[in-house]
């Protein structure tokens, strides 16, 4: 099943960032999940960033 992640930074000064991304790869909800958050992460290394917030349906993978 492929999947796809939607991403929403929001900066200090409330400017919202929208950022999709297909994935190629078969992967489950678990997978979509991480990649979300691995690739929303990715996305702040070019911000001086010094909190982040993570929401997302699956409690196990963001308290990780």
């Amino acid at each position: 099943m492929e999947a796809g992640i939607d991403i929403l930074l929001i900066t200090p000064e409330d400017e919202m960032i929208p950022y999709s991304l297909k994935l190629d790869l078969p992967c489950t909800h678990s997978m979509a999940e991480y990649e979300a958050l691995i690739q929303g992460l990715y996305s702040l290394l070019s911000f001086q960033v010094n909190r982040v917030y993570a929401f997302g349906d699956s409690q196990l993978i963001i308290n990780q």
